[in-house]
């Protein structure tokens, strides 16, 4: 008796999971029409692909197209949170083919690039005699941060694509979305320009590795949203997702401008330097004070640490008016924020000539000139004690040298702090759909799919995400086998990869094992994909290494 009711203890597990395939399955169908969006969307490229062949130069360009990719994420986002508020069929459809169109100038953009850079080279062989025409798959767009963002943007959006067969799943696309065109945002800021890679990493297996990666990253970016959706449906209040927001908005604030925002009240934009060979400009030591910028973001910094502060009040303390000031301080943070990024952009591009203002605040502040030799010193190949030995005065000398042979090329761009405005741009959109998630929360619920299906799709996203990463981490060991000699050498960007792996590994292990699913599963999604992230951006931008090139 006891072994019969053991057994069927076990098997209700698989009962249920039984049950939520039929569930998946019945929702999302198995027709081959369902598939039309993403075959139209990757059809449509291919045809674009072959117009800019034919046409040449005088096509659209890779940056039209990611920008209008852009827009329709955008769109396609915005129609769906309608939909999901004030249910429309026309909001639907509209959102569907919007995004359709999004993913189809995504890769057209992608691909548009790729016939570019084989232009060019081939224009610059030909001018210097050769006849003989390089590779093509040589010139694949895998070179940089950038290739990348265009190519994690369309892996998050075909995955939605994929995935939004039927119109139950349709509510993926505003929350995949947007966070696709965050990427793309940040593409933008980065700057298009060709950079040729060192001979030792010209390989075939940069773009399988590369393309791997890419399209790894889009699939996490997809269970992270999936993962997000699931708390809100089994009801995690939005409280307490308005406190991680906050305090993820909290760090970017308090670590944007070398972490000058608390310490010192200011902000200070980089500056860029022509580069003479027509390439990428290069990265000045010295950075630009922005009026009000620092200030307002310091205000935005402080109201978000209330937020938090009276939300834990009314989730511990069952505190109402906590709750209530807890509201109204996330809302305001929210404009305090938008006005920042709006004094930042503005500051940026008001700037004509940095040099007078930055000889004033050098005036002002002349540490700052340190503070530039030490950054100096770091570009250069110096061993670790030949760095120790420098002294500040020599610091402050090679500043100075170098601000007087280089001061009257510097200017200001959008694109020396790409990281920074894309992370206060993902925190405003964070506390945005968090102030959204507040509002008639119950309708919202209602809307969204089932546990079932989302705990059963977060489940295969992750395999997937999981498996690629595998992939990545692979691909990446053969390739740097071959290039530097050895296949594993604890790089930044490798060792951010293997955790990342790992942390999808611990979501699969903790639920075969021990059958931990729903929000549990829903926490490990969140931070594998956070780790991506750090991966993707972290390396390339904070930790010396090997792949900061990329």
């Amino acid at each position: 008796m006891a072994l019969d009711r053991k057994s069927r203890g076990k098997s209700r597990p698989n009962r249920d999971i039984v049950m939520a395939q039929e569930i998946y399955e019945r929702e999302i169908g198995t027709g081959w029409t369902s598939y039309l969006p993403a075959i139209l969307a990757l059809g449509g490229s291919l045809v674009m692909l072959g117009l800019r062949i034919q046409m040449g130069q005088s096509f659209m360009s890779d940056g039209a197209l990611m920008m209008v990719a852009l827009a329709c994420y955008i769109l396609a986002g915005l129609f769906q949170l309608t939909n999901l508020y004030a249910p429309s069929e026309m909001a639907r459809k509209i959102s569907l083919w919007t995004a359709t169109l999004g993913v189809f100038f995504n890769l057209s953009s992608w691909l548009v690039r790729w016939v570019t850079a084989y232009e060019l080279e081939t224009a610059i062989l030909r001018q210097s005699g050769y006849t003989e025409m390089p590779w093509v798959f040589r010139y694949v767009p895998f070179a940089n941060l950038y290739d990348l963002s265009i190519a994690f943007a369309f892996g998050a959006g075909i995955a939605t694509l994929l995935l939004i067969r039927r119109s139950s799943y349709q509510v993926l696309t505003a929350f995949t979305l947007p966070l696709a065109a965050i990427i793309l945002v940040l593409a933008r800021f980065i700057g298009a320009e060709f950079i040729d890679l060192p001979p030792v990493l010209d390989s075939y297996w940069r773009p399988i590795h590369v393309g791997v990666a890419s399209l790894s990253y889009g699939v996490a970016l997809v269970c992270f949203a999936i993962a997000v959706i699931y708390l809100l449906k089994d009801r995690v209040k939005v409280e307490s997702m308005a406190i991680w927001s906050s305090v993820f908005a909290l760090g970017v604030i308090g670590t944007v401008s070398k972490f000058s925002v608390f310490t010192e009240f200011v902000y200070r934009t980089g500056l860029f330097m022509p580069n003479t060979n027509g390439g990428k400009p290069f990265s000045a030591p010295f950075r630009l004070e922005l009026p009000w910028v620092g200030e307002t973001l310091a205000i935005a910094g402080l109201l978000y640490l209330g937020v938090i502060v009276a939300f834990l009040f009314y989730l511990y303390g069952n505190n109402e008016p906590a709750k209530k000031v807890g509201h109204g301080l996330l809302k305001i943070a929210l404009l305090v924020n938008i006005v920042s990024v709006g004094f930042l952009v503005n500051g940026v591009r008001s700037v004509e000539n940095p040099l007078p203002r930055l000889e004033q605040q050098l005036k002002e502040d002349p540490s700052q000139y340190v503070v530039a030799g030490r950054a100096i010193a770091e570009r250069q190949d110096l061993t670790a004690k030949e760095y120790a030995a420098l002294t500040p005065l020599q610091m402050e000398q090679m500043a100075r040298s170098y601000l007087q042979v280089y001061g009257p090329q510097l200017y200001s761009s959008l694109n020396t702090n790409p990281v920074e405005l894309s992370g206060l741009i993902t925190a405003l959109a964070g506390t945005f759909f968090v102030i959204l998630f507040g509002f008639r929360t119950e309708k919202l619920i209602e809307r969204l799919p089932s546990l079932e299906s989302l705990d059963l799709l977060m489940y295969k996203t992750a395999c997937l995400a999981f498996a690629g990463l595998a992939m990545l981490l692979i691909t990446g060991a053969i390739w740097a086998n071959e290039s530097w000699g050895r296949p594993w050498g604890f790089d930044s960007k490798e060792t951010g990869a293997l955790v990342a792996w790992l942390t999808y590994a611990a979501f699969l292990h903790t639920r075969i094992s021990r059958g931990w699913t729903g929000r549990s599963s829903a926490y490990f999604a969140i931070v594998g994909f956070l780790l991506v992230i750090f991966t993707y951006l972290g390396v390339s931008y904070l930790l010396p290494g090997l792949h900061s090139y990329a």
